[in-house]
């Protein structure tokens, strides 16, 4: 990014970063190559379950409830409210005290209240319920993705990460498909309790994944950050590498959120705030509010709604792979500004025409859907290459918060539009001006991160 990179970035990081980068690099067994994104790719997959499920859910939920666009909206608030705090909350909190112990926690909270709002008696309750999980939601994917992205191969993060976030994000493709089958069957009810499947799998990411190896070295921990490295592969790891230059420190200290806007990072915060803003509340007001929409506004059956919805998880499942392959060939501002800039078009043109016919308006929902999508994509690894390893949970926190911040304020918004008897023109609208807002940014105030070596930013 333009504006605010160190300018010798080896004084950025130690040397024993360094090392642990040159380490990790050299690992070629399955234990640091296969399993990290693949096991925390298929238990985020859940998170990403829990989050949406809520939209999908809806439609026999305010039948049954009788709730009016307002109250619906601010049920789907309820969990990115949430979300915005535990982001910013836990991303601090792996700074100081570790990606694992913290990740760990979150998924358990997850689970455990995926079960609660299961069994919700009513809409105030499950209101709260959803406030208290969406903190866990909202931190523990942050801090994963700071783990996947310190523990990936440079010359292939991007791929790395990719194969990742497409497992992850595969779960609102998973919720879609199954509420077609779950909601009518057994209930919407359902699609809540099965938000509590990482559980199962906790022990086996305890037994074979190990603290960052990253965090470790910065936190002065030499003997453990051989150990970590050694348990993915490198068994010549010796601690002596790995010593920081200086006093070691235990525990590194807990920094604030407010350090990201010192003199070194406020620029290139700035704009990856506003690309985070501006990208999720086009991109959570789409997945949240389209089930509702094509059912309130333009009645169209249910199950034909979800279908819809169905049918765009379906391209979304091609679309992600495709971006895990390119994402080190193309770069990230190629994909960012391409997508942006589609999304941009298609919601613009609904803006402005709305078309009734759904063989025209369901084409160009997808269209906008999927691309604002793949800003969302390629935000992720570009944040996470933007920051040095003492900050880049707490950016990344940051980011998922304010994307948290914006999805709270889209159902609020849309909810408001839709209550007051206003055209879903002006929804549509909103949308695509913020996709063009990203699409500007892209093009204007950002630069390549891809292959970028972690430990020289």
């Amino acid at each position: 990014m333009s504006g605010g990179a160190p300018s010798d970035p080896a004084a950025a990081s130690s040397s024993a970063e360094v090392a642990v980068g040159a380490a990790l690099d050299s690992i070629t067994s399955a234990r640091l190559k296969i399993v990290p994104p693949l096991l925390l790719g298929f238990i985020m997959l859940f998170d990403s379950w829990d989050s949406i499920a809520i939209a999908y859910v809806m439609p026999s939920l305010a039948k049954e409830w009788n709730l009016a666009p307002v109250a619906a909206g601010s049920l789907i608030s309820a969990g990115y409210a949430g979300q915005f705090v535990g982001a910013i909350f836990l991303g601090s909190l792996a700074e100081r005290f570790g990606r694992m112990p913290v990740f760990l926690a979150a998924v358990i909270w997850m689970g455990l209240l995926a079960i609660l709002c299961a069994i919700a008696p009513s809409y105030n309750s499950l209101f709260v319920l959803r406030v208290v999980q969406g903190v866990a939601i909202g931190g523990a994917l942050p801090v994963s993705i700071t783990y996947i992205n310190e523990i990936a191969p440079s010359a292939t993060r991007g791929r790395y990460f990719g194969i990742f976030q497409f497992i992850t994000m595969a779960g609102y493709a998973a919720a879609s498909f199954s509420s077609m089958f779950i909601i009518p069957n057994f209930g919407w009810r359902w699609l809540f309790a099965i938000g509590a499947a990482p559980l199962l799998f906790l022990p086996v990411v305890v037994m074979l994944l190990p603290e960052s190896p990253r965090w470790l070295a910065r936190s002065g921990r030499a003997e453990d950050t051989a150990k970590a490295l050694r348990k993915f592969g490198h068994a010549a790891a010796d601690p002596a590498e790995f010593h920081v230059q200086g006093p070691a420190v235990k525990r590194p200290p807990q920094l604030p959120a407010t350090t990201l806007f010192a003199p070194e990072f406020r620029r290139r915060t700035t704009i990856v705030m506003l690309l985070w803003f501006f990208t999720s509340f086009a991109s959570f007001g789409l997945t949240t509010w389209l089930p509702s929409i094509y059912v309130s506004v333009f009645h169209i059956p249910v199950a034909t709604a979800l279908r819809y919805s169905a049918t765009a998880s379906m391209l979304f499942l091609i679309l992600a792979p495709t971006i895990a392959l390119v994402l080190d060939v193309v770069g990230r501002r190629p994909l960012g500004i391409g997508g942006s800039l589609i999304a941009a078009i298609a919601l613009l043109t609904l803006g402005f025409t709305l078309p009734k016919d759904a063989t025209i308006l369901v084409p160009l929902v997808i269209a906008g859907q999927l691309s604002i999508f793949t800003g969302s994509i390629v935000l992720w690894p570009y944040t996470a290459e933007t920051y040095p390893t003492h900050v880049r949970a707490i950016a990344l926190g940051l980011s998922s918060s304010l994307a948290r911040g914006a999805s709270t304020l889209t159902p609020v918004v849309v909810g408001a539009i839709l209550g007051s008897g206003a055209s879903v023109g002006i929804v549509f609208g909103i949308f695509g001006l913020c996709a063009a807002g990203a699409f500007i940014l892209w093009a204007t105030s950002t630069r390549e991160t891809a292959r970028m070596r972690l430990d020289a930013i």
